[in-house]
């Protein structure tokens, strides 16, 4: 929403202005938000790690401070530190030394304040500090540059003035240091003390269940060994009375050193048969409910918390901190293996104790948006590691499947949901490689799968909605097969599945095809032996709209049908959301039918409803489709400004959240090459027309004509509904330009819609059987 306002406004802009760029990562990223054709009133500043590729624009390209300025940094941060001149030729060989990098010479500079260390003793200590990691890494030096990308030499200078830090962290509060590690893993923002109290929970609870284990393996070996004395004294005794039974012959000597070895082997193999190797095991108790503090977590992370500010290794604004990139990726690069791979496990599980979303419950979403950046990295982290447990790649597996249901759901962020599940995805296949809890990876998987298949279709990309949600009711019929049927998740999981099957088949406007999926959901649903839950009435709800829905778009409309449907779903459902696009549907059949007043009335208490629902994110799909359905109903009682004003804002909200969908290098204000868009755009056409602003009128029935035309050339579904919808708008197009007199624009605009008709492609009749007997071979 900032961007859509603020590029538009830069780009007219006639006031000077900077725009800054802070640690861009990926230079691509930045070419979607500069504004374009701002001439010299405008300037951009981009700060990275990667040099951007030369452009023809006039680019400075900055590199690190000067010597003079890193030395003027050091002093304006410590100054009582470098005034000496032995300290200031200290300081001068320094910066060198770290490469005039400013996250470096912050990070030294903080330490010389934070433990009153001349700048002379800090460069003996950093000197001595850089011998033993030489020495020490000396190995896997070499793997640097693979592991971490070009950045070797920055890297080199933030690890180095950070290992300083770290070292003296361990030694004031090793505590700190343990957090430090662990945040490493999580994202570089909104770091809070909320995050840092769940992690030492976790903390707590991994050392005291190894605390556990290892008393039961003492208490075990304690027990191993004294059996192991009594059966040498045995032993012995026996070997003895042999010995003497015998007259010391040569066989009772052999016998009784076999019984006496076989003791003292007994006794040696004893820290082998107890050694704890359960220890490396995942503790499958770990909760994922919220954690329940002592005063331990609150006092140690309000010290952790004071000294990783005191250090500059956090920085802090509003009880919120931010952790340099680069310094956690120094803090990672500079654990074990193993270190890494529990603390990726504590992380999860404080994850999972911190997150909180329900999609029925709106009021655990601000929560759980406060932490979702942390889920998203914890995830992508525990990829990295192949040896980490099934169960924990399941834990963050399912985590990051949450993460794009919340994406998708809550913040319209349809790319980003995508990437969260598609994460899951890669997780949940390397964990069921192990061939460990294979049915639970397999049963994960499969809702994932319909999850993406939803986000899919959100983006207007049904082939691969479709083979998602076909993959995932292949599982579960799968696992419903195997179970013999009796397991009522899995069942629910095949009914949501069909429905959603059913939704996508509407959206290709294959009635027949949805209807019979959507029934089919509908009777599961009904049979359950959960039928009167509230979960079960919910959702029986939403397949009753969607029926409804079908009703409405067949020709002959069946309204009084749709319309009974409607009102059994509203009857139903208790989510805000759910009633309030039952409302919203109800107002489309109320239009239609000429109920204009009580159309009015449902919309306002949807609108209502929604707003609760989504708080401050005003830009939602849902909240747009209100929009367009106060717009439709403003144009049929001909209050033409009240709906040129409805579907302008309908616009703006479909611009925001369809953005993924603009072409590469497009402005801000263009609009995204989006069916939802076009649809808007044809009905302030419309009403422009009705307006007699014709001109106007013309231009926004061009941009839909454009994008249109663009959707034709890539679509492989909509084939008839797109042809349909570029007819209509030549259709409009050419009755703009007969009234501002364009009598060749006329003429064009009669012959293109005259070739289109010749040429168009529709399906026959044998390849519409074809895709809807594909559809229907989907079972249950």
């Amino acid at each position: 929403e900032i961007i859509a306002e603020v590029n538009p406004r830069l780009f007219r802009s006639q006031v000077p202005w900077l725009l800054v760029f802070d640690n861009v990562e990926h230079p691509d990223l930045s070419k979607r938000f500069l504004p374009r054709g701002a001439g010299t009133k405008g300037h951009v500043l981009l700060t990275a790690r990667h040099a951007p590729p030369a452009s023809a624009d006039r680019t400075l390209l900055l590199g690190c401070f000067p010597p003079s300025e890193s030395v003027q940094l050091l002093a304006r941060i410590a100054p009582r530190h470098v005034s000496s001149p032995r300290d200031a030729a200290a300081a001068r060989s320094l910066v060198e030394t770290l490469g005039n990098l400013p996250l470096a010479l912050g990070t030294a500079a903080a330490y010389m304040r934070r433990c009153d260390v001349p700048c002379a003793e800090y460069l003996e200590r950093y000197a001595a500090s850089e011998g033993r990691r030489s020495s020490s890494s000396s190995s896997s030096s070499s793997a640097l540059p693979a592991r971490y990308g070009e950045s070797n030499e920055h890297f080199h200078s933030v690890a180095s003035s950070l290992a300083l830090s770290v070292n003296e962290i361990e030694k004031e509060n090793p505590t700190a240091c343990r957090v430090l590690r662990l945040l490493s893993f999580l994202g570089p923002d909104l770091v809070t003390k909320a995050v840092i109290r769940n992690l030492l929970c976790e903390r707590r609870r991994v050392d005291a269940v190894a605390e556990r284990r290892r008393r039961d393996v003492d208490r075990r070996r304690s027990v191993a060994r004294a059996t192991a004395a009594v059966a040498l004294g045995i032993g012995a005794s026996g070997a003895l009375r042999l010995v003497r039974r015998n007259h010391g012959g040569q066989a009772g000597v052999v016998a009784a050193t076999a019984l006496t070895a076989a003791a003292l082997l007994f006794v040696s193999q004893d820290s082998f048969l107890f050694d704890g190797h359960s220890n490396n095991q995942p503790d499958t108790t770990a909760p994922s409910t919220p954690n329940s503090f002592s005063s331990f977590e609150y006092e140690q992370a309000d010290l952790v918390w004071d000294i990783l500010k005191s250090f500059s290794l956090i920085s802090v604004k509003d009880g919120k901190g931010t952790i340099h990139r680069l310094m956690s990726q120094a803090m990672r690069y500079s654990q074990s293996d193993e270190e890494a791979r529990g603390n990726v496990t504590i992380c999860i599980d404080a994850m999972r104790s911190m997150w909180t979303f329900k999609p029925e419950r709106p009021d655990t979403w601000k929560e759980s948006q406060s932490i979702l950046e942390h889920v998203k990295s914890v995830a992508a982290h525990s990829l990295e590691y192949h040896d980490l447990s099934p169960e924990y790649i399941l834990r963050a597996g399912q985590l990051s499947k949450e993460a794009g249901v919340f994406s998708a759901m809550s913040l319209n962020a349809f790319v980003e949901a995508q990437a969260s599940l598609e994460m899951s995805l890669k997780l949940l296949d390397s964990g069921a490689a192990k061939g460990r809890r294979n049915a639970a990876f397999q049963k994960a998987k499969a809702e994932t799968l319909h999850e993406l298949g939803r986000v899919l279709r959100y983006q207007a990309n049904y082939s691969e909605s479709e083979q998602s949600l076909r993959e995932a009711l292949q599982i579960s019929n799968r696992w419903n097969t195997n179970r013999k049927g009796n397991d009522p998740s899995v069942r629910k999981g095949i009914a949501d599945t069909l429905h959603e099957l059913g939704v996508l088949e509407v959206k290709k406007h294959n009635l027949d095809t949805a209807a019979l999926f959507l029934q089919q959901s509908l009777d599961m649903r009904r049979s359950s032996d959960q039928c009167t839950s509230d979960d079960t009435h919910a959702n029986c709800a939403s397949t009753l709209h969607q029926l409804a829905a079908i009703h409405v778009a067949r020709k002959p409309p069946s309204l009084e049908k749709a319309k009974t449907l409607l009102q059994e779903s509203l009857s139903l459902c208790q989510q805000i959301g759910q009633r309030a696009a039952t409302l919203k549907q109800l107002a489309r059949v109320s239009i239609r039918q000429g109920f204009l007043d009580k159309a009015d009335t449902y919309l306002e208490h949807a609108l209502e409803l929604y707003l609760e629902l989504y708080g401050d994110n005003k830009l939602h799909i849902n909240i747009a489709a209100v929009k367009f359905q106060q717009g439709a109903l403003a144009l049929q009682r001909e209050q033409l400004e009240e709906a040129w004003n409805h579907f302008s804002e309908c616009l703006r909200i479909r611009r925001h959240v369809y953005a993924y969908a603009r072409t590469v290098g497009s402005r801000e204000d263009e609009n995204p090459i989006h069916l939802e868009v076009s649809c808007v755009l044809h009905e302030l056409g419309c009403v422009g027309f009705s307006q007699k602003r014709y001109s106007r009128s013309m231009e926004v029935l061009r941009a839909e004509h454009d994008i249109l035309e663009r959707l034709e050339e890539s679509a492989t579904a909509q084939s008839e509904r797109l042809h349909q919808a570029r007819l209509t708008n030549l259709t409009w197009l050419r009755k703009c330009a007969k009234e501002l007199g364009q009598d060749d624009e006329v003429n064009r605009l009669v012959n293109e819609r005259t070739a289109m008709k010749k040429r168009s492609a529709r399906p026959t009749e044998g390849q519409a059987a074809v895709l809807q007997s594909d559809s229907v071979t989907l079972q249950w």
